[in-house]
């Protein structure tokens, strides 16, 4: 039961981490093109964040259930160290991701192309901390 419960943990981490290396490009060619694509840009923008948070919960209680099966005193402390990291990431994405992107919609929306730009470069600042904070999760973990 504990391998199917790894295999899952960083099956969903894997998705996590990988579901948002593209946004940052495709951010900057939809808001660059003009209204129309920038309006397309938002239903793949709140897929992406469907399926960032359901990931990153999925990471986060899967790495839960595995400490809980080994034991939590048996449990090296990088996997901690993991853990704080993966919080800092999903707090990140809660606090200051999630209001950017709402911006962005509302720029687009009403056809602000500059205010949704400007929190385009918000939400790829962002992404590219959270990947940041995923990268040393990961690096602690196997450690």
């Amino acid at each position: 039961m504990l391998t199917l419960v790894r295999v899952l943990h960083v099956g969903l981490a894997a998705a996590w981490f990988g579901h948002k290396l593209l946004i940052p490009a495709d951010l900057r060619r939809s808001l660059g093109a003009g209204v129309e694509p920038a309006q397309a840009l938002i239903v793949r923008l709140g897929l992406a964040e469907k399926l960032g948070v359901i990931t990153g919960l999925g990471t986060l209680l899967t790495g839960v259930v595995m400490v809980l099966m080994i034991g939590a005193t048996v449990v090296r402390s990088g996997i901690y160290v993991g853990l704080g990291l993966v919080l800092g990431a999903i707090a990140i994405g809660a606090t200051v991701a999630r209001p950017a992107s709402a911006r962005l919609r509302a720029a687009v929306t009403v056809g602000n192309l500059e205010a949704a730009v400007s929190e385009g470069r918000t939400l790829s600042q962002v992404l590219a901390a959270e990947s940041l904070l995923w990268a040393g999760a990961l690096v602690s973990m196997l450690l």
